[in-house]
């Protein structure tokens, strides 16, 4: 799904990968190889931002492309990336796990933040 939507994006601006590829400084082929291999996020974000579209747009988690909820600030827009990108390939008790171990860290990083002591110098 992610060349797909690559092609699509080159082709409504118009552009060409090769003419992409030299904008953002990336290798020759660069863009291609994505028929067979995953981006980095990194990469996945820049070009996101590039085509001016949602991570999850790329990636076929979204029809819309859209590039933020507008209820969240741009901190937690990047979490919601981050956390799509890292559980993409995973199971739904994978998910479900991982979504279970990311809200009991949430609860300890909120409880340190409210212990003075942690931030006494």
């Amino acid at each position: 799904m992610f060349y797909e939507r690559l092609k699509e994006q080159a082709s409504e601006k118009k552009k060409s990968f090769n003419d992409i590829e030299k904008e953002l400084n990336y290798g020759k082929n660069t863009l291609y190889r994505y028929k067979v291999q995953n981006p980095t996020q990194e990469r996945l974000i820049e070009l996101a931002k590039y085509f001016d579209v949602s991570v999850d747009y790329l990636l076929g988690l979204n029809k819309n492309t859209s590039t933020e909820n507008n209820d969240l600030t741009e901190e937690e827009n990047d979490l919601v990336r981050a956390f799509r990108i890292e559980s993409e390939d995973m199971s739904e008790e994978e998910q479900a796990q991982f979504n279970k171990s990311l809200k009991d860290m949430m609860k300890i990083a909120k409880d340190l933040l409210n212990d003075d002591s942690n931030w006494k110098k």
